[in-house]
């Protein structure tokens, strides 16, 4: 029913990532709307997203306005850099909604929302989820037929690797995190066939990206990235 789709590594400074990048940079855009900025690295279809405060009046402005959005989540971190984040993708958004707030959670959206790339609008829904203090991911709903986002992807990225992909998460409360993950039919910690979740219980909650391919492993910017 979901897959993941991508993982936000909150950083100062896009000019930094771009010029000393841990992982191939493919392409990058603008919010607009929200004062962000991001750059991406894909590994398929699935990727990091470098996200930085463009235009800080409009990152406020959007942070007042409430609900449990990317800006509210980098507001509650202290706008610390690291891995704050990560969305799973899915084409039953409004039926996502419903299943979790039939099961007692909170629930923010659909919400609209565009990225300019190059002159290019790409365009999406979000869902934001809750309970209590827990930060969960978020889900997306590309408005992008899935053929054309793949041949779209495929023209800068090229050749795939598809690696496989490991989050190890540290969560403050994990029975709450085993339900929401339950909502989704997932028990044993398979996302979709190339990625899992791996959740422990720490009161200092922490994500680490583990990686099945090539490279030197590293805190990098505040995120810890393993690659085997």
């Amino acid at each position: 029913m979901v897959k993941f789709d991508h993982i936000i590594h909150y950083v100062n400074q896009l000019k930094e990532v771009e010029e000393d990048p841990v992982l191939p940079i493919h392409s990058g855009g603008r919010h607009e709307r929200f004062g962000t900025a991001n750059l991406l690295s894909y590994f398929d279809y699935r990727y990091v997203e470098y996200l930085a405060i463009e235009d800080k009046e409009a990152f406020c402005t959007h942070l007042e306005e409430g609900g449990g959005s990317f800006a509210a989540t980098i507001d509650t971190l202290d706008y610390e850099e690291g891995f704050i984040r990560y969305a799973l993708s899915t084409d039953d958004i409004k039926g996502l909604a419903e299943r979790f707030l039939a099961r007692g959670f909170t629930v923010h959206g659909p919400v609209e929302m565009e990225r300019v790339t190059k002159g290019e609008a790409i365009s999406w829904k979000l869902l934001y989820v809750g309970s209590g203090a827990e930060i969960f991911p978020f889900f997306i709903q590309w408005d992008e037929p899935e053929q054309d986002r793949m041949k779209r992807i495929e023209a800068f990225r090229g050749k795939s690797p598809h690696p496989a992909i490991t989050i190890r998460q540290e969560v403050a409360d994990i029975h709450v995190w085993e339900a929401f993950y339950d909502v989704l039919g997932i028990w044993e910690g398979e996302i979709d066939s190339r990625t899992r979740v791996e959740l422990s219980q720490n009161e200092k909650p922490s994500i680490t990206l583990e990686v099945g391919m090539d490279g030197e492993s590293a805190i990098y910017k505040g995120a810890i990235y393993k690659f085997i």
